[in-house]
């Protein structure tokens, strides 16, 4: 498995998270078109540059949003997202959150 050493020294791991559409979800809206859009999308930026999350985004039907997160455990992600303008606000709901082994580490690879 591939972790990865933060600033705080502790081993993390990767998981996947995946979010649904919450309450307040506007259906006849894109993600770009729902309310608090901006908010999130620097919500998201934020902690990639960060390195909280490597990739993120909907899938192309936007029925879910996809996450690949580094973090110590479950709880430690979803205390993260808690404060996403998407989620306090219901357009979106964390449903999943999978501890994921990844099989491909770049350190591996000889030039």
């Amino acid at each position: 498995m591939v972790d990865k050493v933060l600033s705080e020294g502790r081993m993390h791991k990767s998981f996947l998270l995946t979010f649904e559409h919450g309450p307040s979800h506007q259906p006849d809206k894109s993600f770009h078109d729902q309310p608090n859009w901006e908010n999130h999308s620097r919500f998201s930026d934020k902690l990639f540059l960060q390195g909280k999350i490597t990739m993120y985004g909907p899938l192309l039907n936007e029925s879910k949003v996809i996450v690949v997160a580094i973090g110590k455990n479950e709880s430690s992600l979803r205390n993260l997202f808690k404060d996403d303008p998407f989620i306090k606000n219901g357009v979106l709901t964390l449903t999943h959150v999978d501890e994921w082994e990844l099989h491909l580490n770049p350190e591996h690879i000889e030039e």
